[in-house]
């Protein structure tokens, strides 16, 4: 409780996950508590397990951004095949020209 008589309360930032203390009578942050970081508070001796999560991580990424892509190539691929053969059953027409119009 502070001095206004108000209780205060926490709020937790959407950006760098830190705890805010907030007192609503003075409108003032109390307190700031930072989000702990496991890249900062590793130890040497963790660096090598954190490394290999990271790597495997990325590369999990990775495949699944160029799997999406492989599947996004074959539906273009089924697409154009489709169009290939639906303008090959139709008869070719002629273009429309400005003067015809006149």
């Amino acid at each position: 409780m502070t001095d206004s008589g108000k209780a205060t309360f926490q709020v937790t930032c959407p950006c760098c996950k830190s705890t805010l203390t907030i007192d609503p009578g003075a409108a003032v942050i109390t307190e700031c508590v930072e989000a702990k970081d496991p890249r900062r508070t590793a130890d040497l001796k963790d660096a090598e397990k954190v490394l290999r999560e990271e790597k495997a991580r990325v590369d999990a990424r990775y495949q699944e951004i160029v799997r999406t892509e492989k599947e996004k190539g074959a539906t273009m691929d089924k697409k154009f095949k489709e169009f290939m053969e639906k303008s090959q059953d139709e008869p070719p027409t002629k273009p429309l020209r400005d003067v015809d119009l006149d």
